[in-house]
């Protein structure tokens, strides 16, 4: 790419400068002979009044050479007198004298008796000296036009090529670290060189590789996050069939215990498929909503009511401090009550025994610059969400259960924040990271 950029610059300055030289060039020689013109002009009105006034005073040419001689040297051109027959009778160039007057002499100016009639011509030529200057004049004009197009030229071409280098090597780079991006090095960054528009492509591309080194590693915690909820329940089952085929488990109520674990493992199974599909419908541009006019207690009641049994289970408590007389929102019931028992639910599994969980709902007027809104809060007195995980718990297939202790694929806040935004809401997650202390996640639902 260098190359041809630099032939191309090459190509432009050659014309360019070919072209101003012959523009100069004609430009110059046209001046000088508009020069020689306006000479032979300022002559062509003294010779005439001079010459026609020794032809009156004599009568006649005779005598007329030292005239001519001294006309000459004072306008420092060959001067040629012809009579009214076209005879030479005096000249600059003696051996010109008796010979018939012919226009290569120079240029013709009439000489006009005082009673009008043409008593001759003069004719005003350059001499071999001067014509020999002129030629040198020209040439040595040309010769600096030569000189100047040749080093404008040369001064062009250094620029031409720091010009195609400043451009060319930064998009070497970026093609070469596209190469190795192509090869899974989603490491490769490129240098930014200045503020033009190579250095915003350049700052792009890094963004670029940034991303695609955040999706790689998303995509990496996506297949071990999976593969590890896919292995440990299949690994649970394949372990009781073994036991049910080798007649370790033979009694009655062994047996409807094992059922009863491959049945909640075959439950796991079906909610990592579930909303596995959810992201696959997420993608292809977001769940189908099927809204209507609900009571934000009904949502709470419900999604409170699911998780009550998991909770106790474990010993925790859940607290339903929902305000009663919200205004209805318009969503989708089944699927606001999936985000409020996934918030619910990952407050179970990071709450530890005997801890407690809130549920809180409350109507906010609008305000200058605020809309009115129900928000709807799920706070627990857990471990809390460290600060490095904080800013990223809302994206797909990030665990933060990676700091807070055993989870799921990393999945289900990535779904709840796509089906609140979906909603035209708002979902954010505040947590100092201190252990007790816990987090909370608030829902914003505007009206």
């Amino acid at each position: 790419m260098a190359r041809r950029l630099l032939l191309s610059y090459l190509i432009v300055i050659g014309v360019t400068v070919a072209l101003l030289a012959l523009i100069v060039q004609l430009a110059t020689s046209q001046t000088f002979s508009r020069y020689l013109s306006d000479q032979a002009a300022a002559h062509s009105e003294m010779l005439p009044v001079m010459l026609a006034g020794y032809h009156t005073a004599h009568g006649t040419w005779d005598g007329v050479q030292p005239n001519i001689d001294q006309a000459s040297i004072l306008i420092g051109a060959q001067i040629t007198l012809a009579d009214a027959q076209g005879h030479i009778v005096a000249a600059s160039r003696r051996e010109l004298i008796g010979q018939t007057a012919s226009n290569d002499l120079g240029s013709t100016i009439p000489v006009v008796g005082s009673g009008g009639a043409p008593i001759g011509a003069i004719y005003v030529g350059r001499s071999v000296a001067q014509q020999r200057a002129d030629a040198a004049f020209l040439s040595d004009v040309t010769r600096a036009l030569l000189i100047a197009g040749l080093a404008v030229a040369l001064l062009a071409a250094g620029l031409g090529v720091l010009l195609a280098r400043s451009i060319s090597q930064p998009l070497a780079e970026m093609s070469r670290a596209a190469d190795r991006m192509s090869e899974g090095d989603y490491a490769v960054r490129v240098l930014l060189r200045g503020q033009g528009e190579v250095a915003a492509l350049a700052r792009a591309f890094n963004q670029m590789a940034e991303s695609m080194g955040s999706v790689e590693g998303l995509r990496r915690d996506l297949v071990a996050n999976v593969s590890h909820d896919l292995r440990t329940p299949l690994t649970v089952i394949r372990g009781y069939l073994e036991g049910l085929r080798s007649g370790q488990i033979a009694d009655r109520r062994s047996a409807e215990m094992a059922f009863e674990a491959m049945h909640a493992e075959v439950t796991r199974l079906l909610r990592l498929v579930d909303d596995l599909r959810l992201v696959a419908a997420l993608d292809a541009g977001g769940p189908r909503l099927e809204r209507r006019p609900v009571a934000v207690t009904d949502l709470v009641s419900e999604a409170v009511s699911r998780i009550e049994p998991v909770a106790a289970a474990k010993g925790i408590s859940v607290l339903n401090q929902t305000v009663t007389d919200l205004p209805q929102v318009n969503v989708d019931a089944g699927r606001m009550g999936q985000v409020l028992f996934n918030l619910l639910d990952n407050a179970v599994r990071h709450t530890p025994s005997g801890g407690t969980i809130t549920v809180r709902a409350a109507y906010a007027p609008g305000s200058k610059g605020n809309q009115a809104h129900v928000w709807l809060a799920v706070q627990d007195n857990g471990e809390g969400i460290p600060a490095e995980h904080l800013s990223r718990v809302f994206e797909r297939f990030y665990r933060a259960d990676r700091a807070r202790g055993e989870g799921g694929a990393g999945l289900g806040l990535a779904i709840a924040r796509a089906i609140v935004e979906a909603h035209g809401g708002q979902i954010s997650a505040q947590s100092d990271g201190v252990p007790g202390h816990g987090s909370t996640f608030t829902i914003r639902l505007f009206l």
